[in-house]
């Protein structure tokens, strides 16, 4: 049986000193992708590069890309805004993080009368070198600023580790509350909006999985990072145990996972491709049993982020042809937008 779904995709055209979004909507028999897509090797790059229209290319054009911000719970959000399009993405981001233009609701990671000086980039190790007023940031706010740099510098794609330089002199621990940078540089990998109370005993690794927060223009997604057993060897059983666990409570995080939903079976991966097996759990009902987009959601950007998966395919035990919330058929193969909150920066008028 032949069953379709809308696939979205964002097309942005930037123009001096302002941008315009358009999302544009095609048809697809097969598959269902909740944003845009990208033609790499790899798992995509969280910016857009846009192409100027009607002049010359200028210092006023403008790339989306993928910073990370804070929310009014303190937890460290992806927000895709326009930065300045320039041969440095990256210090341009930094930047427009210092600056802190953001949608209410959030607020800027870097201390007011940060400056930005630079960031290079060698063997994939990005060295920002900051001066002004960066260590006037509360101690509690030092985990989630490393982070937001580091996830930030790290989303375009060149550099996979970053150091940070204060008026000329290399840090080797944050400024305020001492906290560690590895001699190496900080990497995702170290962690997001750490669960300080979750931590498993003994020998651990990270898993990063993404849960819902709630302002009054909606919801937003939010990744958590866990610590899970060194010998755990199936990352997606265990991001799917994790998400099924939920946030912690009073983060002001919630999960839109079905209480008791797991894998049945072990999950069963080619070319990038994931096949999950669930119990029925994951079911809800509304007269018939469907699975809620909500759910789709945050599990494409986990396995995404934990397990470099990109694409999924949703099989639920002892049911066929299992519908969405709407109505419409499951889609054979899921995957994630290229940004997490692209509709984040919604307009309060």
């Amino acid at each position: 049986m032949y069953h379709c779904i809308f696939r979205r995709a964002i097309c942005v055209r930037v123009y001096k000193k302002t941008f315009v979004a358009a999302a544009v909507m095609v048809m697809s028999g097969c598959s269902y992708s909740f944003g845009n897509d990208s033609e790499t090797d790899a798992l995509p790059k969280r910016v857009v590069y846009t192409e100027e229209v009607d002049s010359p290319a200028s210092a006023d054009e403008t790339i989306m890309a993928e910073l990370y911000v804070m929310d009014e719970n303190d937890l460290v959000v992806p927000q895709m805004v326009p930065v300045e399009k320039t041969e440095n993405e990256e210090k341009a981001a930094l930047q427009y993080l210092a600056a802190g233009e953001f949608t209410d609701g959030f607020r800027a990671p870097l201390p007011e009368g940060t400056v930005v000086e630079d960031v290079t980039i060698q063997d994939k190790t990005a060295v920002v070198s900051l001066s002004g007023s960066f260590e006037k940031y509360a101690p509690e706010d030092e985990a989630n600023i490393a982070a937001a740099i580091t996830w930030t510098v790290t989303g375009f794609g060149k550099a996979d580790r970053v150091l940070i330089d204060m008026d000329g002199e290399r840090l080797e621990t944050m400024p305020v509350a001492g906290m560690p940078i590895a001699a190496s540089g900080m990497k995702r990998e170290d962690g997001i909006n750490m669960d300080a109370d979750y931590a498993e005993l003994g020998a651990t690794k990270p898993l990063t999985v993404y849960f819902t927060a709630q302002n009054e223009d909606g919801p937003y997604y939010v990744p958590v990072t866990r610590r899970i057993s060194a010998d755990t060897t199936d990352l997606i059983s265990a991001a799917v145990s994790e998400m099924s666990k939920g946030p912690e409570a009073g983060s002001g995080l919630s999960s839109e996972f079905m209480p008791g939903t797991k894998l049945v079976d072990a999950p069963s991966v080619q070319n990038g491709r994931a096949v999950l097996y669930f119990n029925d759990a994951i079911l809800e009902e509304n007269g018939e049993p469907f699975i809620s987009s909500r759910v789709l959601k945050p599990l494409a950007f986990t396995l995404a982020e934990s397990a470099g998966i990109e694409s999924i395919s949703i099989q639920v035990d002892g049911h066929e042809n299992i519908k969405l919330e709407t109505g419409e058929q499951v889609p054979a193969s899921i995957t994630a937008p290229l940004f997490v909150n692209e509709e984040i920066a919604v307009s309060a008028e």
